[in-house]
């Protein structure tokens, strides 16, 4: 377990060098050279009746092999690099996905110049079409996932900030792009299954080819046009902070995201273009040229599929006006030179579109400190893939299950947290809520239970709850230690999608209003948690008893309820009626009916990872693949107290009583040994590849187009009255 802990802290503190990985590079390298070597083009045996003057390989095919083969291996080592420098990010491995296909791609590119006097090493002829096939297949596939990429980045952008990029007129694009692909697909297995209707079906496609290349151009202007206008809405804000000469933090963020929006334009664009010149060829080829009227082009060969079928208008060109030269050993043609280069220059551009779109080569180091004086944090949450529930026959009694299904829809609405905070907890007769003082622990003795000793409720259900109890959207696992301040401020950092919560928490004190009307503004104020604190009948388990809380002002135990509910003793946690032994359970249903989601609201002082209860919600969400969010004051805040966390042991951990403890170290007995779940708890947090720690450092481009959409939502809400920028210089 020691070894775990250390292998995942010690990853923090290496340099980039020793956090280098070859082996992907190296099997790059491999790969790339068994291909070349495999399939280097060599000459092929002719007849006597071949209208060929040698029959030997041109120098030309060769040439377009190497080059196309280099082009290659460029690609092939962007997708290495994704694959080694954002292992935490789902955005970056769907880019390194994209790069795969790319990659794949390019090397069968490199068998598009192939005279009749070469072969291709030793590959059979008869798989020639094959190749040709596949290779339409990953273009395809390379091209519209590029199209995914930005279109994720859209849709984060409109929820992250609020406002709207066109992100839905660009996904019918998209729509329609794979609607032509798998018409095209469809049409080249009817002509190959009927042959008298393969002039007519190759006619389609190419017809299909050019609406689909359409489509893509329209979807990439709609992406720059989104983009762009981030980037000046950016260039507004930071005009508008620089003249009310706002924090040093506030103009380093600013500018971060102003150059992150441009570099993003860029990619587009750059996309765009690499569309755009094949189309063009494209249209020219199918106005002034007729690829059917060829010698060396039969409708019925593998060329028709290769060039006409793979969408390549600078293939067609090339077998049209220079192919008979090729095969007269005339290689001098500049048409035909162009076209290698063209090819080869649309391979790297699209292997650097993808390397740009996923930010892959902007990710922190993560041995470096954060910069306190920049605001630009990462975003946080740590997705899953979505996953059946681990099956599991519930031997609840029918009481049980009853109880289990009462907890679970104990959920609040943001709003009534908010109106708890604004009505009932700032106006508790005998008692002075402090903010940055009073804990979570202080608030449930003080208000929660004295509000619902009457009713001898929880506060979701009681009176107080105006919109009432709900099925919860969120789990929220926090630590009553915590500041309640902090654990309201995590709750709102997770609807408006920060990434922190120290924004938040200052906003809190500072402009109570002005946050609510912020909330209300994005429509999150419906957003239902699920807080033991509101969730939990304190009157069934902690109220007529406090043997060590104490008021962090005065020093003096709070005091006990005088309501006449019973609390509940369970040692053994068996007890149909008590809720607090339930936990476990109400994740699995929540779980089992899908949507619920876990945020764990960490203190400062990284308490929460040493309390019994709070590690035991956490990993029975992980064994649920419940998705989970990390929200903490800062990002300073981990990087700086990171070690602490080393050899956990859920034996030396603390919790409420012995009892409480005992409950949950007999619950992990009955599905694994202490020291398995210790080592789990490791993974849990340091692993390098998935562990909560890893998903801070971690930021991908979609994080940082969260980020720029959350910096115009903030400079949209100031609008130039500094209420925002006063309280980000406590931020990041």
């Amino acid at each position: 377990m020691a070894g775990s802990t250390v292998g995942g802290t010690d990853e923090i503190s290496k340099t980039s060098w020793q956090r280098w990985r070859p082996l992907p590079y190296l099997l790059v390298s491999i790969l790339n050279a068994t291909a070349a070597v495999l399939l280097y083009p060599a000459s092929v045996e002719l007849s006597a009746a071949d209208d060929v003057n040698s029959a030997s390989c041109d120098d030309f095919t060769r040439f377009s092999f190497c080059m196309l083969m280099s082009a290659s291996f460029w690609a092939g080592c962007v997708a290495a690099s994704l694959t080694t420098k954002v292992q935490a990010s789902a955005h970056a491995k769907s880019a390194c996905g994209c790069a795969m296909a790319i990659w794949f791609h390019s090397m069968l590119a490199s068998m598009s110049m192939r005279s009749p006097s070469c072969r291709y090493g030793l590959a059979p002829a008869h798989w020639y079409e094959t190749f040709a096939v596949c290779r339409l297949v990953s273009k395809t596939i390379g091209l519209l996932w590029i199209q995914m990429l930005i279109a994720s980045q859209l849709n984060l952008l409109e929820q992250s900030s609020n406002r709207q990029y066109r992100a839905r007129c660009f996904h019918k694009f998209v729509m329609v792009q794979i609607a032509a692909s798998a018409s095209t697909a469809l049409l080249m297995l009817v002509g190959r299954i009927v042959p008298g209707l393969w002039p007519t079906a190759m006619l389609l496609i190419v017809l299909i080819a050019v609406l689909a290349a359409l489509c893509n151009l329209a979807a990439s202007r709609v992406a720059i046009g989104s983009l762009a206008k981030t980037f000046f809405q950016l260039q507004r804000t930071l005009h508008a902070a620089e003249l009310n000469d706002t924090p040093v933090p506030v103009r380093s963020s600013l500018r971060l995201a102003r150059r992150f929006a441009a570099l993003q334009v860029m990619g587009v664009a750059f996309s765009f273009l690499l569309t755009l010149l094949p189309v063009i060829g494209l249209v020219i080829c199918c106005l002034f040229f007729d690829p059917f009227d060829s010698p060396g082009f039969d409708v019925d060969d593998y060329h028709a599929i290769r060039a006409i079928a793979s969408m390549d208008p600078y293939v067609i060109v090339f077998w049209r006006e220079s192919g008979l030269k090729v095969r007269e050993g005339d290689t001098g043609n500049p048409l035909a030179w162009f076209t290698v280069f063209f090819q080869a220059f649309v391979v790297v551009g699209n292997a650097a579109v993808v390397l740009l779109l996923s930010g892959g080569n902007r990710l922190p180091q993560v041995n470096k400190q954060p910069c306190q004086c920049c605001g630009w944090t990462c975003c946080c949450v740590r997705l899953r893939q979505s996953r059946a529930v681990p099956a599991k026959e519930p031997d609840w009694s029918p009481l049980w299950k009853e109880k289990v299904e009462e907890l679970a829809l104990r959920g609040i609405t943001l709003r009534s947290d908010l109106l708890f905070c604004q009505r009932e907890l700032f106006s508790m007769p005998g008692w002075q809520y402090v903010p940055c003082e009073h804990k979570t622990r202080d608030v449930v003795r003080r208000a929660i239970i004295p509000l619902t000793s009457k009713e001898e409720s929880s506060y979701a259900v009681s009176m107080f709850n105006r919109e009432g109890s709900r099925r919860p959207q969120v789990m929220v696992t926090h630590n009553w230690g915590n500041c309640f301040k902090d654990l309201l401020a995590a709750v709102i950092s997770d609807a408006l999608q920060e990434c922190s919560f120290s924004l938040a928490a200052r906003l809190l004190e500072d402009d109570f209003d002005f946050l609510c009307q912020l909330l209300a503004k994005s429509g999150r104020l419906g957003d239902t948690y699920w807080i033991c604190a509101f969730a939990v009948n304190q009157h069934a388990c902690i109220c007529h008893s406090n043997p060590y809380d104490r008021d962090p002002i005065t020093n003096e135990l709070h005091p006990v309820c005088n309501c006449s509910s019973v609390n509940i003793i369970d040692p053994d946690g068996r007890s149909t009626s008590s809720e607090i032994n339930k936990f476990d359970d109400m994740m699995y249903h929540l779980a089992g009916a899908g949507g619920c989601r876990q945020v764990i609201a960490v203190d400062e002082s990284l308490d929460l990872f040493r309390r019994a209860w709070c590690v035991a919600e956490i990993a029975e969400a992980k064994r649920l693949h419940m998705n989970q969010a990390l929200k903490l004051a800062s990002r300073a805040t981990i990087m700086q107290r990171a070690r602490t966390l080393e050899n956990l042991d859920v034996r030396s951990m603390s919790a409420s009583s012995e009892a409480d403890k005992e409950l949950i170290l007999n619950k992990i007995h009955q599905s694994r040994n202490i020291e398995q779940f210790n080592a789990e708890l490791q993974s849990l947090i340091f692993d390098p590849k998935a562990g909560l720690l890893e998903s801070w450092n971690a930021m991908d481009s979609l994080q940082q187009t969260g980020e720029v959409g959350r910096l115009i939502r903030w400079g949209q809400a100031d609008a130039g009255t500094g209420k925002v920028w006063k309280a980000w210089e406590a931020h990041g």
